[in-house]
C-alpha cells in the first residue's frame, strides 16, 4: 500500500516537529518491514510572493506529476499552505484517491494561530473576519493581516471540499476542526520522538527550557520568574536550548538583571538533547499561545523528568489527569514561580509526579501510534473501495 505524504518542506529541511515526525514515521515503516510504502513530497525553504502563496501553479503541477507516477492509495497532507498550496486536491479526488489531513496547529481555525484576542482571552469560537483581522493576536498591519485571512479562507474552502478524513493531536483541536470542516476524523496523539532513557540523573543539575526563542513561547516570563526564584535558591541554574528572533532580547534581560546562572545553549542535535534532558531537574513549557500539543513535554517525560506547563498546551488535561506534571495560568509569572518553588522545595511531590510518568508514556509509543495510523488508512480504503 502506497502513501504519498505532502508537506510544505522536504526531508532535507527538518525545520520543526512535523518534519522530524515524518522522518521518524518513514524510518519506522522501513525498519519494521511494513506493507506501507511512504513517499514524501515537499520543497526546499523558498520565498514566495503573495500570488504564489494563494496558488502556486508550478508546485501544484509537480504534485500532480508525483501522483501520476507514484499512484498512491492514500494521500496524507500535513503542514501545507506555502509554498505548497492545496489545489492538487481536486486532481486527487478525480482519481478516486482518499485524502487524510493532519492538522497540527490552529492555523486553519484562525490564521493568526495564537487563538488569543488583544485582551489575552482564549478564543472558543472563530467566526468574524473583521474580528480576526483587527483583534486577534499577533497583529502585523491591516494589509498583511487581511491578505493572510483571505489566503487561509481560500485554502480552507479547498481543503474542506476535498479531504475525506482528518487527524489532530489533541481533543481541543479535534473539536474545532470537526465544527469548522464538518468531516469525519479523530484525535491521534503524537508519539515519543526521542529515545527513552531509564538511567537519567534522578536529582538533576538545572531547570530546562527547550524550544524556539520567540515571544509566544513565554521565555521572558520564565526568566522573570527565575529571577525571583534565584533570590531564594541562588545556586539554581536555568538552561535554555533553542534559537529564534527573541534571542537578543532574552540575553539582554539576563545581562541587565545579572542572571549569571542562565545559560543559552543554542540549537542542539537529538543526541545532545538526550544528555541535556537526562541531567535536568525538570522542564518548563511556559507557552503563551494555544499549542495543539507540546512535543517537548513528551521528550522530558521520556527521561523520567516532570514538567511545569502553562494551561495553553494541548495535553494540559492529560498532564493533570495522570498526575505527571504541574500547570499554571499562562502569562501568570507569580503562578509559575509558585510551581517552580514547589518542585524545588518538595522532593516528595517531584518524586510522586515522576513515578506516574512510565504508565502514562506506555500509551505514547511509536509502535502504538503507527498501529493506529495504519488502521485509519485501512478503514479509509475499505470505505472508499
Amino acid at each position: 500500500m502506497k502513501i504519498l505524504i505532502i508537506n510544505n518542506f522536504n526531508s532535507e529541511n527538518r525545520l520543526g516537529g512535523v518534519e522530524h515526525y515524518l522522518h521518524e514515521l518513514i524510518q519506522y515503516a522501513e525498519k519494521n518491514n511494513s506493507i506501507f510504502t511512504f513517499k514524501w513530497f515537499g520543497k526546499d525553504k523558498i520565498k514566495t510572493n503573495w500570488v504564489e502563496k494563494f496558488y502556486h501553479k508550478t508546485i501544484t503541477q509537480e504534485i500532480i506529476q508525483e501522483i501520476e507516477s507514484f499512484q498512491p492509495d492514500v494521500i496524507h497532507c500535513f503542514s501545507i499552505g506555502a509554498p505548497v498550496t492545496p489545489h492538487f486536491m481536486e486532481f486527487a479526488e478525480s482519481k478516486g484517491i482518499p485524502i487524510v489531513f493532519s492538522f497540527r496547529d490552529y492555523y486553519y481555525i484562525c490564521p493568526k494561530n495564537y487563538m488569543l484576542n488583544d485582551k489575552n482571552e482564549v478564543l472558543h469560537k472563530h467566526e468574524s473576519a473583521i474580528e480576526c483581522i483587527l483583534h486577534h493576536q499577533p497583529k502585523r498591519n491591516i494589509l498583511f493581516d487581511t491578505l493572510l485571512y483571505l489566503k487561509q479562507s481560500h485554502h480552507k474552502s479547498i481543503i474542506k471540499k476535498h479531504i475525506d478524513y482528518f487527524l489532530t493531536p489533541s481533543e481541543n483541536l479535534t473539536q474545532f476542526i470537526s465544527n469548522h470542516f464538518k468531516k469525519e476524523g479523530k484525535t491521534l496523539a503524537n508519539p515519543i520522538l526521542i529515545k527513552q532513557n531509564k538511567n537519567s540523573n534522578s536529582e538533576g543539575n538545572y531547570i530546562l527550557f527547550v524550544g524556539r526563542l520567540v515571544p509566544e513561547k513565554g521565555i521572558l516570563t520564565l526568566l522573570k520568574a527565575f529571577q525571583n526564584i534565584s533570590k531564594q535558591f541562588p545556586n539554581e541554574k536555568l538552561w535554555i536550548v533553542g534559537d529564534g528572533n527573541q534571542i537578543v532580547e532574552l540575553q539582554n534581560f539576563t545581562e541587565n538583571n545579572n542572571l549569571q546562572n542562565v545559560l543559552f545553549l543554542g540549537n542542539k542535535s537529538r543526541e545532545e538533547l538526550q544528555e541535556i534532558y537526562a541531567n535536568c531537574k525538570f522542564s518548563v513549557v511556559p507557552s503563551e499561545y494555544l499549542e495543539a500539543y507540546g512535543n517537548v513535554i513528551l521528550e522530558s517525560f521520556a527521561f523520567g523528568k516532570t514538567v511545569i506547563t502553562s494551561d495553553l498546551v494541548g495535553i494540559k488535561n492529560e498532564i493533570e489527569q495522570n498526575n505527571v506534571g504541574l500547570t499554571y495560568s499562562f502569562k501568570n509569572q507569580k503562578a509559575l514561580e509558585e510551581k517552580m518553588m514547589e518542585l524545588l522545595s518538595n522532593s516528595g511531590l517531584k518524586s510522586e509526579l515522576e513515578i506516574n510518568i512510565p504508565k502514562y508514556l506506555a500509551t505514547k509509543t511509536f509502535a502504538k501510534h503507527f498501529e493506529d495510523l495504519v488502521t485509519i488508512y485501512e478503514d479509509l480504503l475499505r470505505g472508499n473501495g
